[in-house]
Order: C-alpha cells, then structure tokens, then sequence
C-alpha cells in the first residue's frame, strides 16, 4: 500500500501546484492544497496543507524557511508565490502519509514581531521606511515607485509599536500603497503613490467573462457583480499651528462620487495641531482622503477560476453584457483583492482545481489605502531630561522652546538633535508680557502629548530629583516659598532671589 502511495505522489510535477523549500530542494513535502487572500497594502496569507512520507519533520526547522509554490498557469507557464513559513505544525495522517499544516507569509508580515520605540528627524516617509527595512537587509526586498516628490517631515516618532504598524501606518497616512511581486527566487514589495501607472497581468491582460459552463476550458470570471455602498460626499478640516494663530487654515472639498438624490453628508474633522501649514499641504492632506473615500463607493467582485490573478494588476474584461457597449477605458479593472483556493487532491485521487473571489475597481479610479491602522497613544504625562549643544547651559530659541531626551530613546544622544523643538507651559504667556522661565540643560521637566500624539510633545513643568534638588533644605524650611535663579555659567554665590517666609511670628520677604 505504501508503495502504491510513494508511486503516485512521487511525480510532483504532474500535478497543478508544486511546493518549494529554497533552503532544502530535496525535502519531499507535497502541496496538498492551499487557501489564501492577497490584498493591495495587505501582507497576504496562505494556510498550507502538505503531505509527506517523513512523519518526523523537526518542526521548529521549518520556522522561517524561504519557501516557493508554483502554479500552472492554462497556458502551461508558472506563476509564483513566494514567502516566508511563520506556521508549521504537525496534522496527522491519511492512509500512511504524513500531513503537516503551514502558514506562508511575506517578509514584510515578519517585522510583527519586532518592536520598537524611536524618533526620526527631517525625513520623508521614504527615507524611514528604508531606515526601518535596512534592520532586516538579508530579506527585506523592496522598491519604490513614486510619481513626485515627498513631504520632509520634522519629527516622526515610533512608539512602543511594531515595525509592520509603523510602515503600515505612515504609509496609509502618505496615501502610499504596497502589492507584491514574485519569481521562482522570492519575492520584492512594490510601493507606490500612483495606481493609474499600474500594469495589466503580464499572463492573463483580458479576462472573458462566461457562466460556470462544462464546455468551458479556458481560464475565465464565471460570477460578475457590482457593489455600491453609500459614502460621505464631502471632507472638510481644519488646525491650528502656534506659529500662525490666526489661522485656522480651514479647507474642505468635494467627492466625486454618484450617488443619486442622497444627501452630501459632510465629514467635519479636526486631526490634531499642525497638521498642515499651508492651503496647499492642506488640500493635498484632504485629496488623498477623498479619494480613499470614493474608492469604497464603488466596486465589483467575482468570482473566477483565474490563476494568473494578483492584486496590482489591471486587466481588460470581455464579453460581459454589461460593459461591451461602453468605452474601452471602463472595461480596464484593478485588482484590489484576491482570495484563492487550490486543491491537488493527492489523497483522494481526483483532479486538481482551483478557483479565486475577487474585488476590483476600475483602472481610472485613483487607489487609496484606507486609514486603518491606528498610531500608538501616550495617554498620560512623562518626563524628560533638558539638553542642548556640549557647553551650553541654557540652550532655546525666539518662542522659548528646548529640546529634550526622553528616557526611552536609546538613540538619543542627550543633545541638540535629541528632539524637536518643543514648547514649554508658562504660568502666564500674552503678547510681549507675562511669565517667562526656561528650563535649563539637565532639569527634569514633566511632558505631555497634544492628543496623545507622540510626534506632538509639550513642556508643562520642571521637577526636582536627587541631583537637581530644592533650592533650600527641605523640610526644615517648608514654609520658605519664592524663587532663587542662577546665573549664567555661575556658581551658587551668584544668582538673584526673591523668597516669603510664612512661618508665624517671623513673616518676611527677601529680595536680593
């Protein structure tokens, strides 16, 4: 019987999906079927089940194995899905074979397990991205293709958050995609900002549409439908920024999408501070919202036996009643998402198959990826430690801000270039009066974030600690309140002061 087995599993490449261990050609591990979902900035994902004669497979051997699964295309040449095995698990066994479950995942779904808390200064995303992929160079293949040039930001923090949210997150924000594409070697992200530039199926560029039919042979969508949904018709924001308070820089517009005699319910948001210091940053910010937004308002899914099939990829629908008649542009469709399933059959002898569902748009719809991902929040104050350049004590600038090290940057290198510069609360600020006390290098001062927001720090206050201790001895004096500064690269002999005595009987007040 187990001979009977070995002969008919033996000829691997008789059958429609094939199994590949880069690391290790020679390990007998057959595809017995398949189940996965590709998406445009999605890391896909397939579930494996494999079949081997080897019931002692060292499972923690197969973790991170670059693995390949080559599909036969209807015209005999293959098509590749190449990834990483972060899954591998025992399942059993059928008449004699072995059977193992695995999971197949990018390289980019890997950095889920690697966290970090950092900052970044004067860069695109491009530039920290790159800085973020360059961590893992032995696999992180990647290329960008942009279409214009990107916006310097001043300071993009990374807060207690994985690598793949951090990318995934900056990316969305930028209105930046990702797909993927494979060879019988690996496989490279793809990042982009402009879907229309995006090229038809290179196996499969006209798709016929034909009912399930037993006459049927060629690859084909067998299922065709249109999806509307009802969206918002129009965005409108606005912020604040310290450096032009006047200025709420308002900016709204408009969805393009059709929606009948429904309302134009508008989307009023406020996204924090700063957010844009211009009408044009604003209405670029704006633009890529809308565009997420219309992307949900229509679309089509399918279903199909397609293998050539991959989101990133446009191609041209035939035969279809419903789109003969219109122009040769709106017969042209982007995948946007593709979930597939493939079966060889091995164990019970039948022929293999395969069929996908599928989400498009058309090509002339411009690609956003929604807002989905959510930046890590510091809900409540920390504390932070006051630098500036080697030699200088007090270290600001016209509006009184500092720079300072947080205790959790280990990259930080307790200078000038520690942070942004960052406003400090004053007891009183109205223009050209008020009060005014900069922290100096090494105070402690107690930090808050506007909204929560990381990248948004804000100076309420200074602290005492073992090293920067109260200005007189504590609590002999504690009813001794008032101010004691100190000069400028001085010593303690040299400052000026201005204390109350409360104590009964004794009240005072000094000024020196």
């Amino acid at each position: 019987m187990l001979m009977d087995l070995a002969a008919m599993l033996s000829p691997q490449n008789r059958r429609l999906f094939k199994f590949k261990n880069l690391a290790n050609p020679e390990q007998e591990l057959l595809l017995e079927s398949f189940r996965g979902s590709e998406g445009l900035s999605r890391a896909y994902q397939f579930d494996l089940l494999l079949v081997c004669q080897d019931s002692g497979v060292e499972l923690k051997s197969m973790m991170g194995q670059h693995v390949v699964i080559e599909i036969e295309l209807a015209d005999g040449s293959p098509r590749y899905i190449a990834g990483y095995l972060t899954r591998f698990a025992s399942g059993g066994s059928d008449g004699g074979m072995a059977k193992y479950t695995a999971t197949l995942n990018p390289w980019f779904s890997m950095l889920k397990n690697r966290f970090d808390t950092r900052i970044f200064q004067g860069n695109t995303v491009e530039e920290v991205v790159t800085q973020v992929f360059a961590m893992c160079t032995a696999f992180s293949k990647h290329e960008f293709r942009l279409s214009k040039p990107l916006k310097r930001y001043t300071y993009i923090t990374q807060y207690r958050e994985s690598d793949f949210n951090f990318v995934q997150r900056l990316l969305e924000e930028e209105g930046m995609f990702y797909y993927f594409e494979h060879t019988a070697e690996g496989h490279t992200m793809i990042i982009c900002d402009d879907s229309t530039t995006l090229v038809p199926l290179p196996e499969q560029p006209q798709i016929r549409f034909h009912s399930a039919s037993v006459t049927e042979t060629a690859d084909s969508i067998i299922e065709w439908n249109g999806d509307r949904k009802l969206q918002s018709g129009k965005i409108a924001v606005q912020t604040f920024d310290y450096r032009q308070p006047n200025n709420r820089l308002p900016v709204a517009m408009n969805s393009l999408n059709q929606q009948g005699d429904v309302e134009n319910f508008e989307v009023y948001d406020f996204p924090g501070q700063y957010t844009h210091g211009t009408y044009d940053e604003g209405e670029a910010l704006l633009r890529l919202r809308v565009e997420a937004l219309e992307l949900r308002g229509k679309s089509f899914r399918g279903t199909s036996n397609c293998r050539a099939m991959k989101p990133g990829y446009t191609f041209e629908l035939l035969q279809h009643y419903d789109h003969d008649q219109g122009s040769p542009e709106d017969r042209q469709f982007l995948l946007v998402l593709v979930d597939s399933e493939g079966h060889n059959n091995y164990l019970n002898g039948q022929q293999a198959s395969y069929f996908n569902t599928f989400s498009c748009v058309r090509k002339k719809i411009v690609f956003r990826p929604q807002l989905t991902t959510n930046r890590s929040v510091i809900s409540g104050p920390q504390t932070a430690i006051v630098v500036g350049p080697p030699g200088e004590e007090i270290f600001t600038d016209e509006l009184g801000r500092v720079k300072i090290q947080f205790h959790w940057d280990r990259k930080g290198e307790h200078n000038d270039k520690s942070s942004c510069w960052v406003r400090v609360a004053q007891s009183g600020a109205s223009g050209g009066f008020g009060s005014i006390q900069i922290p100096r290098v090494g105070d402690e001062v107690v930090v808050v974030f506007l909204d929560g927001n990381p990248d948004r720090p804000l100076v309420m206050g200074s602290l005492y600690n073992s090293q920067n201790t109260p200005p007189w001895s504590l609590p002999a004096n504690k009813t001794q309140s008032g101010f004691l500064t100190r000069s400028a690269k001085g010593d303690g002999g040299t400052a000026n002061f201005f204390r109350f005595e409360d104590k009964a009987g004794a009240e005072q007040v000094i000024v020196h």
